[in-house]
């Protein structure tokens, strides 16, 4: 019978974790339950969000180059009216967007001539 008494007895190093809290659960089994809620609430994050740290400073730096121009292609898209739309596909909106690009380019470059000349009288 000293035998059985030996094996349920608690080590009082370990007698905290046995202490019962709030609920009737004892205080192994809450610290259990919150580690396991948070490693699963970790493990639905990193399955279904994909992270991806760009590497160089070099894929930053293009990553954000290809963020500024699909910002200025969306800005030029919503300047073409809806009815010129209906027949354009892809190659018809880029040549249209450089045509516009090459056309401010050249007025520009006019303007700055024109003061140039201004300024050299």
């Amino acid at each position: 019978m000293d035998d059985d008494t030996d094996i349920f007895a608690i080590d009082p190093k370990e007698a905290w974790l046995e202490k019962i809290t709030f609920g009737g659960f004892r205080r192994w089994h809450i610290i259990a339950s919150v580690l396991g809620i948070l490693m699963s609430i970790m493990i639905m994050v990193c399955c279904c969000i994909r992270f991806r740290i760009p590497r160089t400073k070099q894929e930053i730096e293009a990553d954000y180059q290809r963020k500024q121009i699909t910002k200025k292609f969306r800005e030029k898209l919503q300047q073409i009216k809806n009815s010129e739309m209906d027949d354009m596909d892809l190659q018809k909106v880029c040549v249209r967007i450089q045509s516009d690009y090459l056309n401010l380019q050249a007025s520009v470059e006019s303007m700055n001539e024109k003061q140039n000349v201004k300024f050299k009288i």
